[in-house]
């Protein structure tokens, strides 16, 4: 015996309550990782981080790893700083200049794999 897939009120009801308590914790409706920006500032200086997408994440991840399979964190910093680091424009000869390099290095990765 088939059960009925008609919704009726109470159903409605609680599917709405359903959504609207997902919406509220964060779990529906949440923005794309995209696009998004965060403004962090290391020793007095700010940088600006923009999300390239998770796509764009995983093809970062594709790229860094070595013959041997395993990650190279020289080519990493390379890729956050063309990919990730938007402003200011920052390269090893910056960190040179610059302190504060693991402290972007951390945040940038942080912002890459969670958007936030």
């Amino acid at each position: 015996m088939a059960l009925s897939k008609k919704k009726n009120n109470h159903t409605r009801q609680s599917n709405r309550a359903a959504s609207l308590y997902l919406h509220y914790k964060g779990e529906i409706f949440k923005m794309p990782k995209i696009g998004t920006q965060k403004t962090i500032t290391v020793e007095g200086q700010e940088y600006i981080l923009q999300h390239p997408g998770t796509r764009e994440f995983i093809r970062i991840q594709d790229r860094i790893m070595t013959e041997n399979g395993v990650p190279s964190n020289e080519k990493l910093a390379e890729e956050l700083f063309k990919h990730v680091i938007v402003d200011p424009k920052v390269s090893w000869e910056y960190f040179d200049e610059h302190d504060g390099f693991e402290e972007v290095f951390q945040e940038t990765m942080s912002f890459l794999r969670t958007g936030k």
